[in-house]
């Protein structure tokens, strides 16, 4: 969902950074505030020194090293918290989740409790699915089977403009990649390869994760599709395969 303060703060480190220490109530290292904003270290280390002389956050030394936090007793802290939630638009209840995994099921994806009704066009499903992996794994696995049913039925050329424009070009090439591989559609990885972007070195967890633990799991079971794609995810290439195989021709 499109917050307001993504399109007031300009800088997507300064709102993902606030979003981590305000709403979520993050208290970490820089490095791990990186990691799990998906940012550099650097960028991040830069805002918080552009924050810290405005008191909304506070560096604590702990353990040898340097820990950031909200400071909860700012006066401005309800007003800003509420800005990093408010939807941009008045549609903001277009955006609910339940939304989009309605819309999947209506497109043939396995998702069990979830009613079968067609929200969105396909290419709006695909990019609300994106947009949603980053909290829910679970739509990495069934997107390859929904893409896999539908290929003719894909606008291309727009579903790759749109993936731009909303900021899920990588994972939009993950998720055709795999499909392609599983498929063994070759051709199908041309779709989305001049998303590709050779300069892009910091890896993201997909979905995020929350604890040191589950990031080193993720690591471990990331497919080399996802990691070319900048991305660790906790589902291994086989499981990615058997999934894809069970449902793929379900009805």
């Amino acid at each position: 969902m499109a917050h307001l303060a993504s399109v007031l703060f300009q800088a997507q480190t300064r709102s993902a950074l606030l979003e981590l220490l305000l709403v979520k109530g993050a208290s970490a290292s820089i490095s791990e505030l990186a990691r799990r904003a998906g940012l550099s270290v650097r960028s991040v280390n830069n805002e918080v020194h552009h924050l810290l002389p405005t008191g909304l956050i506070v560096v604590e030394y702990v353990g040898g090293a340097d820990i950031v936090r909200a400071n909860n007793q700012h006066p401005a802290l309800p007003h800003l918290r509420a800005l990093l939630v408010a939807p941009a638009t008045q549609e903001a209840a277009l955006w609910a989740p339940s939304l989009t995994r309605e819309s999947l099921a209506s497109w043939g994806a396995p998702l069990a409790s979830t009613a079968n009704t067609r929200h969105f066009s396909l290419n709006e499903t695909i990019l609300r699915s994106l947009l949603e992996a980053r909290t829910d794994g679970s739509l990495l696995q069934v997107l390859p089977v929904v893409l896999a049913k539908h290929l003719n039925e894909v606008d291309w050329l727009s579903l790759r403009e749109d993936a731009r424009r909303r900021k899920v070009k990588a994972e939009l090439g993950f998720v055709v990649e795999l499909t392609a591989q599983l498929m063994a559609n070759y051709d199908l990885k041309a779709e989305v390869e001049m998303l590709f972007d050779r300069r892009r070195s910091t890896m993201r967890f997909l979905p995020e994760v929350g604890t040191e633990d589950e990031a080193e799991v993720s690591k471990r079971r990331t497919p080399e599709v996802a990691r070319r794609w900048g991305f660790f995810v906790n589902v291994t290439e086989d499981s990615f395969k058997a999934f894809f195989e069970k449902y793929r021709h379900a009805t």
